[in-house]
């Protein structure tokens, strides 16, 4: 496959491919790297509970700020080191997040996530794959294709391995939508704020580029990615 290619891997609204494969009724879910909580607010009014948790406090800051949900709550902590008790969790989601954590602290999230989730729970991943046109865009910041493969290698090992087994592996294309490249660069350093370093030098690069790119839609311009789902469960 082309890696800027997206044209053979099918469309699929990301709201309803999550609550179309997620057993979310009643569950208690825990969104790992939630960023500003589009996730938790998209689950919750389905859920008993649902915690949202991400190392950025700006990015809590802000989920806090707009979440409208009795039943939500954010808590600013790493996917190593869950605030959650033992088989406290029904469901565990890393939405685009676990290949930002830190490679040496990947494999501690992983039995960080075991140790929360009840017997016969899910823990669902979906990562990002090098195709599409945000792909593109952000490799100009920080190529991740290295990441991308070897977060993948983890969740292969994982889903083999003696606590999970793998249920389910879906591939699919979901959108980024920006009103505009200041917004554009904000997401990226809310995603990773080690970026602030680096950005200067590449910002009129990143200016072309997301004007070559993106798709212009009525509220901006769109990016296109194609994304790999990985459902998992506790053994």
């Amino acid at each position: 496959m082309n890696e800027s290619n997206t044209n053979d891997i099918p469309r699929v609204d990301r709201e309803s491919l999550i609550k179309e494969r997620l057993p979310l009724a009643g569950a208690r879910v825990i969104d790992v790297g939630c960023g500003e909580g589009w996730f938790t607010q998209l689950v919750a009014p389905k859920t008993d509970k649902v915690i949202g948790i991400d190392p950025s406090a700006t990015a809590i800051g802000r989920a806090r700020a707009v979440t409208n949900s009795s039943n939500a709550t954010y808590l600013l902590a790493s996917a190593d080191s869950l605030p959650v008790e033992d088989s406290w969790a029904d469901i565990v989601v890393y939405y685009n997040s676990l290949h930002h954590v830190p490679a040496d602290l990947q494999s501690k999230a992983i039995a960080e996530t075991a140790r929360v989730l009840v017997p016969g729970g899910i823990l669902c991943i979906v990562e990002p794959m090098t195709s599409g046109s945000a792909y593109e865009l952000f490799r100009a910041v920080e190529d991740e294709s290295a990441v991308y493969a070897s977060t993948y290698k983890l969740v292969l090992e994982t889903g083999n391995g003696a606590e999970f087994q793998q249920e389910l592996e879906e591939h699919f294309v979901d959108f980024f939508n920006y009103q505009d490249f200041e917004q554009f660069l904000d997401h990226v350093l809310i995603v990773d704020d080690r970026r602030a370093a680096v950005l200067p030098e590449f910002t009129d690069l990143l200016h072309q580029r997301f004007e070559q790119l993106g798709e212009a839609v009525d509220d901006g311009r769109r990016y296109d990615q194609a994304h790999r789902l990985s459902l998992l469960q506790r053994l």
